[in-house]
């Protein structure tokens, strides 16, 4: 879901008064509608942390909240705040993020319509779906497109009988987030269509709601008491086949040999003024986000070039990466497990295998105990650990694994870390995931010195 005005807007915010408040163990406070709820979701925010108030915060807490709660741009929106605003900096990163990929990036509604909802119906999430199917099917609303392709993209029916950029963008969403394998076909006809940068800008704006989609699922988002799902669920198993071309060598034909993935390393020179500027920014030795970046961590996992081919998008997501990496004080050992259990529940190779490789170095500040790696790796119960630790795996498998978090686990979560601190490790570990679907779409290799570790399972 992107960012203040539109739709998706409705997660993209939830402001920090919420920041000086402690967590309310009482029952939240029920309306009209509210029998119908689970008992740990809030009637005014219908999700399970309540709406934060505007008088709660400072000066520039009610600056980021008027921005991202302000009346949407497109002729349908959702004008309520969502769960991210309880950390105001992170709903403002974030919402300049989505800000970016959903009116800058020149996509048009049409297009933008039919991204969403593959995006919506790969993650099999019913609140994006129901959100984005009405928007669809609205005559008054600019992202209208034919029932025809509604139902295709919702019964996964084969596309047929639609232009080239609708059947590249409907086959790159299935493949990407639904088998998490896209092939070499599918990829060259999007970017022949798309070209390098909005084929970049393409993937994040999906990727953005694939993120979006773990925020919906971790706080029980529910539909508006007067709305209707609309989502059937999926019956069918996804791809295995991943695993084996995860470990492909050599490399694949589409991929570049200097940056072991489906795109050559960006050319500065080749760049207009203003994207030369937010590049040096990106890439410079003081840089926030940089690649490598490797004064802050002995061992760092190369930040992948392929968003520096649209560095005017690169330079806000970078912003959200160091925020979370860097400024919410999750400990290294904490970092570690998130991660670990994101990659594993979202079959990631790539990013399963560096960061097994910092669990395991006694020298990195991530080192944690193998039988704690083996623990996430190969799925086995979570016994004898911490509670923080226990908590953060069990959340991850229930978001990332089942698309289905307990109240209990949510419940531990919540009184472990507090509201802000849920928020936080969440977008942690969504923010990873979405990654991982960069690394599927432009199938990212690791190193020729790397042996794959993420078994099948």
């Amino acid at each position: 879901m992107n960012v203040p005005k539109s739709v998706g807007m409705i997660l993209l915010v939830t402001v920090a008064g919420a920041l000086s408040l402690g967590i309310h163990a009482q029952a939240p406070a029920r309306s009209a509608d509210s029998s119908a709820l689970p008992s740990d979701v809030y009637a005014d925010s219908r999700n399970r942390l309540p709406l934060p108030k505007r008088d709660d915060f400072d000066e520039e807490g009610k600056k980021i909240y008027d921005k991202l709660t302000a009346k949407s741009e497109l002729a349908v929106g959702i004008e309520q705040p969502g769960v991210r605003l309880w950390d105001p900096k992170l709903a403002g990163l974030e919402g300049n993020v989505s800000h970016y990929l959903k009116y800058e990036t020149g996509l048009p509604d049409r297009l933008l319509e039919i991204a969403v909802l593959v995006t919506a119906r790969e993650m099999d999430c019913q609140y994006e779906w129901t959100q984005w199917e009405t928007h669809g099917r609205d005559p008054k609303d600019p992202r209208l497109i034919e029932p025809a392709i509604i139902d295709m993209i919702k019964y996964e029916k084969p596309v047929v009988g639609l232009g080239e950029k609708e059947t590249a963008i409907i086959k790159f969403g299935r493949e990407t987030f639904g088998q998490r394998l896209l092939t070499s076909q599918t990829f060259a006809d999007v970017l022949r269509l798309f070209g390098r940068k909005g084929t970049v800008d393409l993937l994040w704006t999906m990727a953005n709601y694939s993120a979006a989609a773990a925020e919906l699922t971790a706080f029980d988002n529910h539909l508006r008491a007067d709305q209707k799902p609309l989502l059937p669920p999926i019956t069918h198993p996804r791809n295995p086949a991943r695993f084996a071309a995860a470990a492909a060598n050599p490399l694949p034909k589409d991929v570049y040999p200097e940056s072991r993935y489906r795109l050559p390393l960006p050319n500065r020179a080749e760049m207009s003024p203003a994207d030369q500027k937010a590049f040096d920014e990106l890439t410079g030795a003081s840089a926030n986000y940089n690649i490598g970046l490797k004064e802050k961590l002995p061992v760092g996992i190369e930040q992948l070039a392929v968003r520096l081919w649209d560095p005017q998008f690169a330079k806000p997501k970078g912003e959200v990466g160091h925020y979370l990496k860097y400024e919410i004080e999750m400990p290294d050992r904490l970092m570690e497990i998130a991660v670990l259990t994101v990659s594993r529940e979202m079959d990631c190779q790539y990013e399963w295998t560096q960061w097994e490789t910092h669990g395991r170095d006694p020298k990195d500040p991530r080192h944690i105990d193998p039988a704690l790696i083996d623990m996430i790796k190969y799925r086995k119960p979570v016994v004898g650990l911490g509670e923080k630790e226990t908590a953060i795996i069990t959340f991850g498998r229930e978001t990332f694994g089942d698309r289905k978090v307990s109240s209990e686990t949510f419940a531990n979560v919540l009184r472990l870390f507090g509201r802000k601190g849920t928020v936080d490790l969440l977008w942690f570990m969504a923010n990873y995931s979405a990654d991982v679907a960069e690394i599927t779409a432009f199938d990212n290799q690791i190193r020729a010195d790397q042996k794959p570790l993420l078994p099948a399972l």
